[in-house]
């Protein structure tokens, strides 16, 4: 079992160096976990490539079965456990950063308080991972952007809870800080920090042209250190005003509500029938109220 996990996340994530990072194990200990899997099928589960690995023929025949069977296997050991009185409750969550860094933390104090035998986990990921996770039963519930709903094949719902615009920020001593009218130009003059979202994110008044960009990292927060008491910029949702404040970083103003750009929906993403859990059900009910009360984010219609 703990070896087919692994093998999961490893195929998850197409490297096993970022596999063994989430799974707080040594790179070394994982390599040889995959190749006892392997010697016990008898057959190559992963092809090597530049990038990382990816799965081979037999590879993919294991995970399209494996991760079937480990949700299913662990919601049945969850239930004994509940059964007997030996364990909680618990919700496992993929949120993006706007949702994970600034409004589940409220729902999910709330949640605590009224739910003293269920455990919340919360993993801030991609979209992208959100989904999948999604789809192969690793998260029971997902917030944030959902730019994939023409995927029909995936019985996933979509419920918009509000919408977000983009700013531009900086450190609160940076030169554009405060300075009135900041053009376009002033911004491509300057050099911009990408928090792991693609390049060409930003306000539509950028019109997707390139930007020098001096770093590139995969969280918000770490951004935000390289941020602070730097020369850089950076675009991010107009829902962490706020959080950013706290940090010492604020925003660009372009003026005339040009700052905000266009606005993007943004909510819960769950299967149909996960909504049979009454655990989750609460919680996607609490979210539903506190996510428009969210500074800077606007309710979706």
């Amino acid at each position: 079992m703990k070896e087919l996990q692994q093998f999961v996340e490893v195929a998850r994530r197409r490297s096993i160096s970022a596999a063994a990072k989430h799974l707080n194990i040594s790179q070394p200990a994982l390599s040889r976990s995959i190749q006892k899997l392997e010697e016990s099928y008898g057959a190559p589960l992963f092809v090597r490539n530049g990038a990382g690995v990816e799965l081979s023929v037999f590879g993919t025949a294991l995970y399209s079965r494996a991760v079937r069977i480990l949700p299913a296997i662990e919601e049945a050991r969850d239930e004994i456990a509940q059964l007997q009185g030996r364990s909680r409750a618990i919700l496992r969550i993929g949120a993006g950063d706007l949702w994970g860094l600034v409004i589940l933390p409220q729902v999910t104090r709330r949640f605590a308080e009224t739910h003293s035998n269920s455990v919340v986990h919360v993993e801030i990921v991609d979209e992208t991972e959100r989904l999948q996770g999604l789809r192969d039963g690793i998260y029971d519930l997902a917030f944030g952007t959902f730019v994939s709903r023409q995927d029909t094949t995936s019985a996933l719902r979509f419920e918009p809870l509000v919408s977000q615009g983009t700013y531009v920020y900086a450190d609160r001593n940076h030169p554009l800080v405060g300075r009135k009218p900041v053009g376009r130009q002033d911004l491509f003059d300057q050099r911009w920090i990408s928090p792991g979202y693609e390049d060409d994110m930003g306000p539509s008044y950028l019109g997707g042209q390139p930007r020098d960009f001096a770093a590139r990292v995969d969280t918000v927060m770490h951004a935000v250190q390289l941020l602070r008491d730097s020369p850089f910029l950076m675009s991010a949702s107009s829902g962490f005003v706020r959080l950013f404040a706290d940090l010492g970083i604020r925003t660009v103003d372009m003026g005339d509500g040009a700052g905000m750009g266009s606005l993007q929906e943004s909510g819960a993403v769950y299967p149909v029938r996960a909504l049979e859990k009454p655990v989750l059900r609460d919680f996607l009910r609490l979210a539903r109220q506190f996510a428009p009360e969210t500074s800077l984010v606007v309710p979706a219609s």
